[in-house]
């Protein structure tokens, strides 16, 4: 069985993240989380996993389960957790392929959408999906 600290290391790596950069972006001490990873410092309070999951990019209910400050891991929780990784997935893609600065990864203009804006959004990827196929099978 692995510790909180296991856990959260394996996370950071998974998200090619040192140390100091979960640090700096947490806002949490490199030192703190070094002594969290080792298992020389007991299990962070419900705000620190909070800044930690954010950084990671899953959600704390995820956190709060394996520091054992929630013991139910409800059935919607794991279903967000899929939808999230999908969601993970995409912006990596477009990290790789140099577009993870896109205003399209930016929650704030998302606010600013209504239902009808994404539908049109959504419409929009379809057919520039559907051009990319045409043009990836024709070469």
């Amino acid at each position: 069985m692995s510790t909180f600290g296991q856990e959260l290391r394996a996370l950071r790596r998974a998200r090619k993240l040192t140390v100091n950069q979960l640090a700096v972006y947490s806002g949490i001490s490199s030192a703190t989380i070094s002594k969290i990873e080792n298992g020389k410092r007991g299990t962070p309070k419900p705000a620190t996993i909070k800044k930690l999951a954010a950084v990671l990019k899953i959600p704390h209910e995820n956190l709060m389960a394996a520091a054992g400050h929630i013991t139910a891991f409800p059935e919607e929780i794991r279903e967000a957790s899929e939808g999230y990784q999908s969601i993970y997935a995409i912006y990596q893609t477009a990290v790789t392929r140099g577009a993870g600065n896109l205003s399209l990864f930016n929650s704030k203009e998302w606010k600013h959408l209504s239902k009808k804006d994404i539908e049109n959004l959504s419409k929009y990827f379809d057919f520039l999906a559907s051009e990319a196929k045409k043009r990836s099978s024709s070469t």
